[in-house]
């Protein structure tokens, strides 16, 4: 090897480390920026989450079986578009959200087959902890209509995005750089060009995002202090009792019309105590889910002789309850406003 082809490589092995130790430290100075937590709350002595303590993840939801799915993790329980709440018992696939995702829209010199798409984005599934969607329509059709590939369809338009902020915080420079790869190869594969976003604006973006979500983000419990130990045996005597559903490790759960999450019901640390939870901005506001959690855990308090009470031990008041109840409503109403209702599909995939 002469003396430069050897520099040229030299020089490329440079430039490689420099990125790759640049992304490196983007991701890490703005993971270490302070952000406000991603679970806070204003409501009054309600136990405050600052990181889910129950799995609430959506894959033990329900399949129509009866059984828990293999939802991949990180994907929301149901979804309608732009961020609307379902019809009662219907359950749409999910969709890419500019306000969400970082959407990146490739327009196709020839149409290609569902089947070949779906090969090649097989291991485009997820960028670090962000998930990461496909979409496809037809040129010509409904520029707003898009779905999933689909194996016996083709498609000349094709969308990939990646989730800008969830619980696990916002998107960071290893992951976007991980999703810009995989855009990257898809590109060469379907020979067209990948015209990918500038990095800081993205992920200024994505700061932004998770700010907004953190200051809109709660998760609310109640307990049932009994009189003796509780075990398994109690707990499951106590779902049949108030309606509530098995979902997998002694945990239960109320759901909805549509087979969303109400409110989770299992047994807390303390052997004697029953622990209820609410995931508020996942759970349909219009269901009234902490009224539903509420007389869940007062039907239980009732037939175990037992009384309510915060996660300190201290007896809730049914006065108290009902400023509680008003709390979520507010936060409820910011969420709407938000355009991330509760319970709908952008908050399904936002707070998860």
């Amino acid at each position: 090897m002469s003396s430069l082809e050897l520099s040229v490589v030299l020089l490329a092995g440079l430039a490689v480390a420099t990125v790759f130790g640049y992304n490196l430290w983007i991701g890490r100075t703005r993971t270490k920026q302070p952000r406000p937590s991603r679970n806070r709350s204003g409501a009054d002595n309600a136990d405050l989450r600052t990181e889910p303590s129950l799995d609430l993840q959506p894959d033990s939801a329900p399949d129509s079986s009866g059984g828990p799915s293999n939802v991949e993790p990180g994907e929301p329980e149901f979804a309608a578009p732009s961020g609307g709440v379902p019809s009662a018992g219907v359950r749409a696939a999910p969709v890419l959200d500019p306000r969400s995702d970082c959407i990146v829209e490739f327009d196709l010199p020839v149409a290609v087959a569902g089947a070949r798409l779906l090969h090649l984005t097989r291991d485009l599934r997820r960028a670090g902890s962000k998930p990461v969607m496909v979409e496809t329509r037809r040129r010509g059709g409904d520029p707003h209509r898009w779905s999933a590939p689909a194996p016996d369809e083709s498609c000349d338009v094709v969308r990939v995005g990646v989730l800008l902020a969830n619980r696990h915080g916002p998107l960071n420079a290893m992951e976007y750089t991980e999703f810009v790869n995989g855009l990257q190869y898809l590109a060469e594969q379907l020979s067209v060009l990948a015209d990918t976003p500038d990095m800081m604006a993205v992920l200024d973006r994505a700061r932004d995002l998770d700010d907004r979500c953190a200051s809109l983000d709660a998760q609310l419990g109640l307990g049932v202090e009994a009189p003796e130990p509780l075990g398994i045996a109690d707990l499951a005597r106590l779902a049949a009792l108030t309606h509530c559903v098995e979902r997998g490790n002694n945990r239960y759960a109320r759901l909805g019309p549509a087979g969303e999450v109400l409110f989770s019901l299992a047994l807390a640390d303390a052997p004697n105590r029953l622990q209820l939870l609410l995931d508020v901005p996942r759970a349909p506001a219009e269901c009234d889910p902490w009224r539903e959690m509420s007389e869940c855990a007062t039907a239980c308090a009732r037939e175990l002789g037992g009384v309510l009470v915060d996660d300190s031990g201290k007896p809730l008041p049914q006065a108290q309850i009902e400023r509680i109840g008003q709390q979520i409503a507010q936060r409820q109403e910011s969420l709407d406003a938000a355009g991330f209702a509760a319970g709908s599909a952008l908050a399904l995939r936002l707070f998860n």
